[in-house]
């Protein structure tokens, strides 16, 4: 029965039970669907509710942060068979026409429960973009010339300073690399038998990096 034919002698409800089942799993079974969760959350559903009415609710009633987004959402289908034998189907819900599916399924198996949503949160993309920030060691853009020299335009100026050499190589340096680690990670990528002779242990990367880069010469023997 839709709701268009109800009469004002049937009784109306103004809303239906549901339980949202947030980041669940679907298991099946040779003839139905189950959905799964650690704690399903009730809800109240309101009659002619439409899709976006329904996402909002289940935002609200899920209290998701701003760094939250819900994706999915799946509706327990209940249906009868030829035997008349109650089952379950998978039905995901993404407008309008599928939400009135399933105010009407609910009317025409009521005696079957309350509605089952089964919804997935993810991340906003804002919210994947500050975690994959936060979870990258910040990187120093590194330039190594090998047999290279310092080209210095006038003594005492240090601006206008620069390396030349053969070959330049190019790799990124940990911004909490000390001066071992440095010189291991030259080993990898230099060329076979480059010496590392005129390093010195200081703070390197205050004193050499200029725009997030680093620039060495390595000296050849």
């Amino acid at each position: 029965m839709s709701f268009s034919e109800e009469t004002s002698s049937q009784t109306i409800t103004i809303s239906r039970l549901a339980f949202i089942l947030p980041n669940g799993s679907i298991s099946y079974n040779q003839t139905s669907v189950y959905f799964q969760s650690l704690i399903p959350t009730p809800m109240r559903v309101p009659n002619n509710c439409s899709f976006d009415t329904l996402k909002r609710r289940m935002d609200n009633t899920l209290q998701l942060t701003n760094d939250q987004l819900l994706d999915e959402i799946y509706y327990r289908q209940p249906f009868i068979d030829a035997g008349q034998q109650y089952f379950f189907q998978s039905l995901q819900l993404k407008n309008d026409d599928d939400v009135y599916t399933m105010l009407m399924c609910n009317d025409q198996y009521s005696c079957v429960g309350p509605i089952e949503l089964l919804c997935t949160i993810i991340r906003t993309p804002d919210a994947m973009l500050n975690l994959l920030q936060s979870t990258i060691t910040p990187t120093h853009d590194a330039i190594m010339y090998y047999n290279g020299k310092w080209n210095i335009p006038r003594q005492g100026e240090f601006f206008g300073y620069s390396f030349t050499g053969t070959n330049p190589i190019r790799f990124g340096i940990l911004s909490e690399c000390g001066m071992e680690k440095l010189k291991d990670l030259i080993k990898q990528v230099a060329p076979t038998g480059v010496p590392l002779m005129e390093f010195t242990d200081h703070n390197w990367l205050d004193d050499c990096s200029f725009d997030n880069q680093v620039i060495l010469s390595i000296p050849k023997i």
